[in-house]
């Protein structure tokens, strides 16, 4: 999984919270020399300490060897100051997610790097076009969205904007993949991307079933978790809906299933575009009762505990 490479590639991260510390660990732990910056020294430092931390977990989880991962810790650099990021050819930003925010952090970026370095916003749903606008070397440019934790998480989207180059997107991908990463790249910019606007379907309806007392917020996230869950952890929506289709496929699917399974559970979900205030309320009080006390700490190493066994499973590694 890491790169033996005896000159590292200079990679700089720029805002260190919780996605920018775990794309520095990754980073790093793929044989990169990590330039870390953020809006303080102490954000900066805390970063840092976040990386040294989730680095730590995947030698415990046994994702890597104690070898790779010292070498990591020592590949992470915490700048304080914008100059520190000249060497990089590549910048993963991940500052908070406003227009507002990332617009001058961009300018910051171009005016400290080469004009050949290319430039990765990390984003949930910002649409790339609109920041090229303010940028001097757009085409350089595009928008990738992890899934947290980007360290363990393989899918990363691809978004390019309108002055995207193509050479930019295929250079990104490379990279990308060269950490391990499943790469998805968008034909062009959609609001949500793919995963978080499939996401947002989803979510829209687990909401609805609690706040119409169909189910508790546990017993909704069971009938996801130990159901469809498993099937989407092995392949995609389309392809379970084939493979339902039976010998026909997707073609006996839509005539078959999709009439009398389909059709009126579609005319029967939820409509609403804005969240009811009842619907809030009322999964803000199941998921308290949920967690049963457990702290975030608690609630996020349980996960990740349990993605590293799938992952495992999922997408076995060599050369860690």
């Amino acid at each position: 999984m890491a790169s033996s490479n005896p000159t590292p590639q200079v990679t700089a991260v720029v805002g260190c919270g919780t996605i920018g510390s775990s794309w520095a660990a990754l980073f790093s732990l793929h044989g990169h020399r990590v330039v870390m910056l953020d809006v303080s020294e102490e954000a900066t430092l805390a970063g840092r300490d976040r990386a040294l931390g989730l680095i730590d977990s995947v030698v415990a989880h046994d994702l890597y060897s104690a070898e790779v991962a010292e070498r990591a810790r020592q590949l992470l650099e915490p700048a304080s100051e914008p100059s520190a990021l000249s060497d990089a050819m590549f910048v993963q930003e991940s500052v908070l997610e406003t227009y507002e925010s990332k617009a001058p952090m961009h300018a910051l970026i171009e005016e400290h790097v080469d004009a050949s370095a290319t430039i990765v916003s990390s984003s949930s749903s910002l649409l790339p076009s609109r920041m090229q606008q303010s940028l001097q070397h757009p085409g350089r440019f595009l928008l990738a969205h992890p899934f947290n934790p980007p360290h363990l998480v393989p899918l990363v989207e691809l978004v390019p904007g309108t002055a995207t180059d193509a050479a930019a997107m295929e250079s990104t991908v490379q990279f990308y993949e060269a950490m391990g990463k499943i790469a998805v790249v968008l034909k062009k910019e959609a609001l949500g991307y793919i995963g978080n606007r499939l996401a947002a379907a989803l979510w829209r309806e687990a909401v609805h079933l609690v706040d119409e007392g169909v189910a508790t917020v546990e017993d909704v996230d069971k009938a996801l978790y130990a159901g469809p869950g498993l099937r989407f952890a092995l392949m995609g929506q389309h392809l379970i809906y084939h493979l339902g289709g039976g010998r026909g496929g997707y073609r006996e699917f839509f005539e078959k299933l999709v009439p009398t399974a389909g059709d009126p559970i579609i005319a029967d979900l939820a409509k609403w575009e804005t969240v009811p205030d009842s619907a809030r309320q009322a999964v803000i009080d199941g998921i308290d009762e949920f967690v049963d006390g457990k702290s975030m700490e608690q609630l996020e190493a349980d996960r990740d505990a349990r993605l590293v066994r799938l992952l495992k499973a999922l997408y076995p590694k060599e050369g860690t």
